[in-house]
C-alpha cells in the first residue's frame, strides 16, 4: 500500500489554496461592484449634462429635475440654477474620480491575491508531482516483486517437472 509521508502538507496546500481562492473570488465580486457603481456615476453624469445641453439648445420645455435646483420662470434655467448644476457635475466628477481611485485600490488587490493564488497553486502542483512520482515508483516496485515471485513460481515448477521426469 502506497503512503504519501508528505500527505499532510499536500493537504495543508490545498486548504491554503482553496482558501486564497475564495479570498480572490470575495475581492474580484468586490471590483465587480465598485465598477457598476463607477457605471451608475458616469451614467448619471452623461444624463445630466446632456438634458443641461438640451435645455441651453431649448429643446427641453422642462428644466432638468435634479432635487437641488429650483427652476427659473417659465420652465427655463435662470443663472443661479446653471451655476448649481455646474457645480453638482463638478462634484459628481469628483466623486467619479474617487471611484476610479477605489477600482484601482480593487485592482491591484485583486492582481495581488491572484499572484499569491499562482504561488499557491505551484508549490500544490510541486507536491502533487513528488507523489505521483512516488506512486509511479512504488508501482514499479511492487510490478516487480510480482514479476520475481512469478519468475520464482515458474522456475520452481519447472524444476520439479524436470525432475519427476
Amino acid at each position: 500500500m502506497f503512503h504519501f509521508r508528505l500527505e499532510p502538507v499536500l493537504n495543508y496546500r490545498k486548504t491554503i489554496e482553496d482558501n486564497l481562492l475564495k479570498e480572490l473570488s470575495e475581492f474580484k465580486r468586490q471590483l465587480s461592484f465598485e465598477k457598476d457603481k463607477l457605471k451608475e456615476m458616469e451614467d448619471e453624469r452623461d444624463s445630466h449634462i446632456e438634458e443641461l445641453g438640451r435645455v441651453q439648445r431649448g429643446g427641453n420645455k422642462n428644466p432638468p429635475s435634479p432635487p437641488f435646483l429650483k427652476g427659473g420662470q417659465g420652465g427655463l434655467l435662470n443663472i443661479e440654477d446653471v451655476k448649481l448644476y455646474f457645480s453638482y457635475l463638478d462634484g459628481l466628477e469628483v466623486r467619479i474620480n474617487n471611484q476610479r481611485q477605489v477600482i484601482n485600490g480593487c485592482q491591484e488587490r485583486v492582481d495581488r491575491k491572484l499572484t499569491e493564488v499562482i504561488d499557491a497553486m505551484k508549490n500544490r502542483k510541486i507536491l502533487e508531482v513528488i507523489k505521483e512520482r512516488g506512486l509511479a515508483q512504488y508501482k514499479r516496485e511492487v510490478n516487480l516483486k510480482e514479476q520475481r515471485f512469478l519468475d520464482e513460481i515458474a522456475v520452481n515448477r519447472f524444476a520439479r517437472e524436470r525432475y519427476v521426469e
